[in-house]
């Protein structure tokens, strides 16, 4: 356990309060719930037990295996997976068992049934000790509601966090989205009763943890790393989700105020004073996109941008741009796009996903132009893996069939300036629309052997353009030559099959003739390919 055992006395004491004011002895239903938690710790049915700061989680063996969340500050908040709402005998089995390593459970169960104070954690030793100790009950009358207004949701979660809690984010960035999940963990279990504040509220939470902590991170100099964008991927998803839910329904009038306050959010979001950062960016299109639609409200964001009375920088165009595309004035927006360089390309992901996925395909056509002339240079500052992994992406989001019927020419574009890593994308668009000649091109830019171009279209090339695969076949004779062991030469021999059968449909066998001729004349030393030509019946035995 990582809690020394006078700071588990004083939880202990905390819990134990509480227990005499919700399990009264003189109810058969509580005594049943500490007789069989009694039994439970008895029989070792608690495992798995670890104490962190104020809860402690343990398994407990019943007749079905149970997780217990014990909460030492306010235990009535405390939680479990059994069916039960209130506390139940796997949390008091729990509770027994730490109070076994500091205390008496016998003591404690007989003092409880007589409806005697409890004396296990030294009350007065304690209070002496730590002047600042408080009751339980007293605790549960201080501590801060949750209140009814945007305002209060918002200084509530302030409250909620724990002095250490961003401390721990730069202490141990390796498991970073971990500590973050367990912060919105503790978030969530204050939400709203009614199901249909639940989404509006999970989704106050991920905004204000979200703000908060790129702005911790943005202070310290923490350098954004895998752990960091596994950390904003899970809390990007998280607000999507509450987005996702809260729009599949009319929201009710008394949504208006908490809206209202999220909107004036963005303002601080797009503030071009503060470090533009892509969570930025991504958490404000997520508002704009899913939340705020009123083609009014539009107006008046491109209207206040505009009017900013600063330069603007690559947030404030980012906004304007999102602002335009969504409303479709691309006149506008080309004007914007064309003030970004290839950071362009980096934002796009948000757009192109929602733009393509939600078949508003006039928007996603006209980003995609922009990013043409920037993508070299973009996957070209990329590592191998991530320019790959990226490509991959961009290709599996665009419309490839749309898109093809729309603009052929601009797929040709978008998978060359891509090359190498969109080859066989490339390669495939090339024998899908019969432009055989570049594809003869591409295969010699890439240098992939003839059993390699077989299985990417060279079939298909012979068929219908055979003249165009004699340059490949050529090569592939003269290359496997070179290598000079009686495999090649058979390998030889068969592409010289393959040049011969080309000539005929062609029928131009003089030049098939010729060019027998040629290679016996110029390896007329190699023996051995002179012996596969005449078993490969290429000449008389």
């Amino acid at each position: 356990m990582s809690i020394r055992i006078e700071e588990l006395k004083e939880q202990l004491y905390h819990v134990s309060e509480s227990l005499e004011e919700v399990l009264d002895p003189k109810r058969e239903a509580d005594r049943n719930i500490v007789s069989k938690g009694l039994m439970l710790f008895r029989q070792n049915s608690v495992s798995q037990v670890k104490v962190r700061d104020e809860e402690v989680t343990a398994q407990v063996q019943d007749v079905t295996p149970v997780s217990v969340e014990l909460n030492f500050t306010f235990p009535l908040i405390s939680s479990c997976s059994c069916p039960q709402d209130v506390f139940c005998r796997h949390q008091l089995a729990v509770f027994l068992f730490l109070l076994n390593k500091t205390g008496s459970v016998s003591e404690w169960v007989g003092n409880w049934r007589s409806g005697k104070p409890d004396t296990t954690a030294g009350l007065e030793d304690l209070m002496k000790k730590h002047g600042g100790l408080k009751k339980a009950s007293d605790l549960l009358k201080e501590r801060k509601t949750r209140g009814s207004t945007p305002e209060e949701w918002w200084d509530y979660f302030h409250t909620l966090l724990k002095p250490d809690d961003f401390e721990l984010l730069q202490r141990q960035p390796y498991i970073m989205d971990v500590l973050v999940q367990n912060i919105m963990k503790r978030f969530m279990k204050e939400s709203p009763f009614e199901r249909e504040w639940k989404p509006l509220y999970k989704l106050y939470a991920t905004l204000y943890l979200t703000i908060h902590l790129d702005r911790f991170l943005q202070e310290k100099g923490v350098k954004a790393g895998t752990e960091q964008y596994s950390m904003y991927d899970y809390l990007l998803g998280e607000m999507e989700d509450a987005l996702e839910k809260m729009s599949v329904h009319a929201m009710p009038f008394s949504f208006d105020p908490f809206i209202a306050f999220l909107k004036e959010k963005t303002v601080w979001l797009s503030d071009s004073t503060k470090n533009s950062t892509l969570i930025k960016a991504e958490v404000y299109r997520f508002l704009w996109y899913f939340l705020f639609k009123q083609k009014a409200w539009r107006q008046e964001e491109i209207k206040r941008i505009s009017e900013s009375g600063e330069d603007l920088e690559t947030f404030g165009h980012l906004a304007l741009l999102h602002h335009y595309l969504m409303l479709e004035e691309f006149d506008k927006a080309d004007g914007v796009a064309k003030g970004l360089g290839s950071e362009l390309v980096s934002f796009s992901e948000f757009w192109l996903r929602k733009f393509f996925t939600g078949r508003r395909y006039e928007a996603g056509l006209f980003l995609v132009r922009h990013l043409l002339e920037r993508l070299p240079e973009h996957v070209g500052y990329l590592d191998q893996f991530e320019a790959s992994r990226f490509v991959r992406w961009f290709i599996r989001i665009m419309p490839m069939d749309w898109l093809t019927e729309k603009d052929p020419l601009l797929v040709k574009e978008l998978l060359l300036a891509m090359l190498p890593y969109s080859f066989f994308h490339y390669n495939e668009y090339l024998i899908n629309v019969k432009e055989y000649k570049e594809w003869v091109e591409l295969q010699r830019y890439m240098n992939y052997s003839i059993p390699e171009m077989e299985g990417m279209g060279l079939k298909d090339l012979t068929k219908e353009q055979p003249e165009l695969a004699l340059p490949l076949y050529f090569s592939g004779v003269m290359n496997s030559i070179e290598q000079k062991n009686r495999d090649s030469y058979r390998q030889a021999v068969r592409y010289m099959k393959k040049i011969r059968t080309i000539y005929r449909k062609l029928k131009q066998t003089d030049k098939w003739d010729q060019f027998l001729s040629y290679i016996l004349e110029r390896y007329k030393r190699l023996r051995a390919f002179q012996e596969e030509c005449r078993k490969g019946k290429l000449i008389d035995a």
